[in-house]
């Protein structure tokens, strides 16, 4: 995708297009975030973000979007897997997100097989680094640092940034997801809007938005809000930011596999024994979409075995994984598997030059029009 335009706009003025959108009938509904709040203390929990299906302007007034670019939603929701459960896939109502880009990739997938219709979405994407899932556990080790002072947070080169409220800043050895790290397509690949704060420091008021459609355009302009052109100096900061990221994604990725590859059958099979089934893999995957799933019946009736129970989780979705790692990132067992699942995808990219959630003019490669096609190459 290529943006149609770029600017800098005021953090605060975000919640603007949201509301936008539902007071000029553009979307129906919007899937977005809230902050826990502890029931002891009432503080709130920034390092928790849970969707919020919001029906009325003053729903999405108070948005948080710097913890939602940071931390992304809580345990295994995610924006995409939050669609199809909550609003069926918009298939009847027009909905608005705020997606990361292996969100957008995951509706990509779910569009192919009738489980979302992209025409009834107004995509804002996030151009993101990653995210930190276990920040909220790893804090309470953090001693020295009050985390209901906190008013702002981005990912950095060390974990996470924050901003108090006294306008100090702390960089805190927070833990980035490794399937964040390895991941080099950061951005959405469908989206009316995105916004980034790569290149952007933490102490500024500002974040970068990005036009990639005409619904976007219009529905920012009747926003009213005040925007900027991306000034050169940013841009070159942005742009200097992303590229590392990504030279940097690409490298871990290909070292993270090469050692991977070097294990041997019997020892990914040991990992996969370590699982309990505890169907956490299952509920947070964005492309898993069966209502009734075999393998938690299986599971229930206890005829299947945990490594039986996770390689056929793995041929089930492993040519439609879009590499979120919501798997990966909620296993309380810490399996390996966004590392099964990448190390299958680059095999798919060599043999079949499929890459899942890239495009919808793609074939899957288990499908029976892509082995007729297939069978009618060797005739």
């Amino acid at each position: 995708m290529e943006a149609m335009a770029e600017y800098l706009i005021k953090i605060e003025d975000f919640p603007k297009i949201l509301t936008t959108l539902l007071k000029e009938k553009a979307v129906d509904k919007i899937i977005g975030a809230e902050l826990k709040v502890d029931k002891k203390s009432g503080n709130i929990d920034r390092f928790t973000v849970q969707p919020k299906l919001a029906e009325k302007e003053e729903d999405v007034k108070d948005f948080p979007l710097t913890p939602l670019i940071a931390f992304g939603y809580a345990r295994t929701d995610s924006a995409s897997k939050y669609l199809h459960k909550s609003v069926a896939g918009a298939m009847k109502e027009k909905v608005g997100l705020i997606a990361r880009p292996c969100d957008t990739r995951a509706l990509i997938e779910l569009a192919k097989i009738k489980q979302v219709n992209l025409n009834n979405l107004f995509i804002i994407g996030i151009e993101d680094r990653g995210m930190l899932p276990k920040a909220a556990r790893e804090m309470r080790s953090i001693k020295d640092v009050d985390a209901t002072k906190i008013i702002k947070e981005k990912v950095g080169d060390k974990g996470l940034i924050v901003k108090m409220e006294d306008g100090s800043t702390k960089e805190l050895n927070l833990t980035v997801a490794e399937n964040c790290l390895r991941c080099y397509r950061k951005i959405p690949v469908v989206a009316d809007l995105t916004v980034s704060d790569l290149g952007i420091p933490v102490d500024s008021d500002e974040i970068i938005l990005k036009v990639y459609s005409d619904k976007g355009s219009d529905i920012l302009d009747k926003s009213g809000i005040k925007k900027k052109t991306l000034p050169d100096k940013e841009k070159k900061a942005h742009t200097d930011k992303y590229n590392e990221i990504i030279e940097k994604a690409k490298e871990k990725r290909a070292k993270d596999l090469e050692e991977w590859e070097k294990l041997s059958q019997k020892e990914k099979i040991a990992e996969l024994l370590k699982c309990t089934m505890c169907n956490t893999c299952i509920r947070g995957c964005p492309v898993c979409y069966c209502v009734d799933c075999i393998l938690q019946k299986k599971r229930k009736d206890k005829n299947i075995d945990k490594a039986t129970y996770q390689l056929t989780r793995i041929a089930h979705v492993a040519d439609r994984c879009v590499e979120c790692g919501n798997c990966d990132n909620n296993c309380p067992q810490n399996l390996p598997l966004s590392l099964y699942f990448q190390s299958l995808n680059e095999s798919f990219k060599k043999k079949f030059k499929s890459e899942a959630g890239m495009s919808l003019e793609d074939i899957p490669f288990r499908s029976g029009k892509a082995i007729s096609q297939m069978e009618l190459e060797k005739t």
